[in-house]
């Protein structure tokens, strides 16, 4: 501000009742510019909104007839950005085996950008179970039919999945996708910038969740003659013939009260490496005498 009368000019900013008003601060607001000399105000400027804006501010002054306007015009640009990739292809993934993809996200304004990332469509129950752990704990029941209820788990995980791009820098993320439900995704990973909006950017996610089919390669064994209660053991040979891992689990037998044979295994759970096969011991004890099939 000049003051560019005869006296000292006391003065103070009329605020606007704006909401893109409020997004400026003047330093200071008040203040006595003397006689032919000038005050110097900062003025800062955080917008929350995108796009051209004019606003105009009002200085009141002591004693001059009129106020002394100021209009402030502009354009407000969000921050610029990108994936270093068109989409993430998982192809095809086996049940309870997780697979990493990476991308790189990519500021490419000179302002810093607060970022979140997300998947809409995911579950939101519990994060999905790995054969790895399926197989250290046997006894969860997660694959069981009907065990996770009604919600969907999480299946997909992102690291990192909010932070802060420098300007013009870059940041690796991580996409991890572990399916326990047997079907095709098509999915999108967003982007929601902090002061910007929701799903700025969108990256899409494709991948088709199977069960690699195993077999048996003896699909009946013969124990023959058996003494009652004494314990009989042979390996049963299980075949994975496809190109992706498989996970196996010997179900629990059920009714052993009754059951006229009990058997068990020392290994009632594994990973079959694809192209490959697994011995597993398979025990077998008679409960009562005679022929018996189970």
């Amino acid at each position: 501000l000049l003051n560019k009368g005869a006296i000292d000019a006391p003065f103070s900013l009329v605020l606007p009742a704006t909401a893109l008003g409020s997004c400026f601060t003047f330093t200071p607001q008040e203040g006595i510019v003397l006689l032919g000399g000038y005050q110097v105000i900062r003025i800062s400027f955080r917008p929350t909104m995108l796009g051209q804006f004019t606003e105009e501010f009002v200085f009141s002054v002591n004693r001059s007839p009129e106020p002394v306007a100021l209009t402030i015009r502009g354009c407000v640009v969000g921050p610029t950005f990108h994936f270093d990739v068109p989409f993430l292809c998982f192809g095809d993934v086996s049940f309870g085996f997780p697979r990493t993809l990476s991308c790189r996200l990519t500021n490419t304004s000179l302002v810093p950008m607060t970022f979140n990332l997300r998947i809409p469509g995911d579950g939101l129950g519990e994060p999905s179970v790995t054969s790895f752990d399926q197989v250290s704990e046997n006894t969860c029941p997660s694959w069981r039919k009907g065990a996770q209820g009604h919600v969907k788990p999480t299946e997909f995980t992102i690291r990192p999945c909010r932070g802060t791009v420098r300007a013009r820098g870059h940041l690796d993320i991580q996409v991890t996708l572990c399916s326990n439900t047997v079907k095709r995704y098509r999915l999108a990973l967003v982007v929601d910038v902090d002061g910007v909006g929701k799903e700025v950017l969108a990256l899409l996610l494709t991948a088709r969740c199977i069960v690699p089919p195993l077999r048996v390669l003896d699909p009946v064994m013969t124990f023959g003659r058996c003494f009652l209660k004494f314990p009989y053991q042979q390996m049963l040979t299980l075949v994975n013939d496809s190109d992706l891992p498989g996970c196996y689990g010997i179900l629990p037998q059920e009714h052993k009260d009754t059951a006229a044979v009990w058997y068990s295994s020392s290994m009632p759970c594994g990973i079959i490496q694809p192209r490959s096969s697994v011995e597993i011991p398979f025990t077998l004890e008679a409960q009562m005498t005679g022929q018996q099939d189970t």
